[in-house]
C-alpha cells in the first residue's frame, strides 16, 4: 500500500504540471483564434468601406448629372420633336439609374428611397412639361431649365442626404 501511495505522490506533480500546461496551451489557442477572427473582420471592413465609398461616389455622380437643368444641358436637341425630346430625356435618366441600381445595397433604405423619389420626380416634371404644345424643342428645353431653377430640386435634396450619410461614417 505504501508503494502505491508513494507512486501516486510522484505521479501527482507530473499530472498537475501536464494539466496546467494543457490549460495554458488551450488559452493561447483561443487567444490566437480571436486575434485571427478580429484581423479577418478588420480586413473585411476595410474592403467593405472601399466598396461602399465607390457606391456613394457613383450615386453622387448620378444625382449631380441628372438634375433637370444639367440633364437638359448635356442632352442635345438633335432632330427631335418636343415630345420625342422629352422621351429621350426620360430614357437617358432611366438608363443611368438602371446602371446604378445595384449600389442600393450599400446605402440606407431612406437614402435609396430619396434617390428613387428624386428620379421619379424628374420624370414627372419632364412628362408634365411635355404635355404643353411647344413649337420647338428649344422652348421645351428653356422651360425645363427655368423650372429647375425655380423649384426645389429633389436630386439636390437626395445628394445632401447622401453626403450626410457618408459624413456619419467618419
Amino acid at each position: 500500500m505504501n508503494e502505491l501511495l508513494e507512486f501516486l505522490l510522484y505521479l501527482l506533480p507530473g499530472v498537475l504540471v501536464a494539466l496546467g500546461a494543457l490549460y495554458v496551451m488551450k488559452q493561447q489557442a483561443n487567444q490566437e483564434q480571436k486575434r485571427r477572427h478580429f484581423e479577418l473582420r478588420r480586413l473585411q471592413a476595410k474592403e467593405s468601406l472601399s466598396v461602399r465609398l465607390q457606391a456613394y461616389e457613383r450615386l453622387t455622380l448620378f444625382l449631380t448629372r441628372n438634375t433637370l437643368s444639367k440633364l437638359v444641358l448635356r442632352t442635345p436637341a438633335g432632330n427631335h420633336e418636343p415630345e420625342g425630346y422629352g422621351q429621350l430625356l426620360i430614357k437617358i435618366l432611366e438608363q443611368e439609374f438602371d446602371h446604378n441600381v445595384s449600389q442600393q445595397i450599400y446605402l440606407s433604405p431612406e437614402c435609396w428611397d430619396l434617390i428613387v423619389l428624386a428620379k421619379n420626380k424628374n420624370i414627372l416634371k419632364i412628362r408634365a412639361a411635355g404635355q404643353n404644345d411647344w413649337p420647338e424643342v428649344s422652348a421645351l428645353r428653356t422651360a425645363l431649365v427655368a423650372q429647375s431653377e425655380n423649384e426645389v430640386d429633389e436630386m439636390t435634396t437626395a445628394l445632401d442626404y447622401l453626403k450626410a450619410e457618408v459624413a456619419q461614417m467618419w
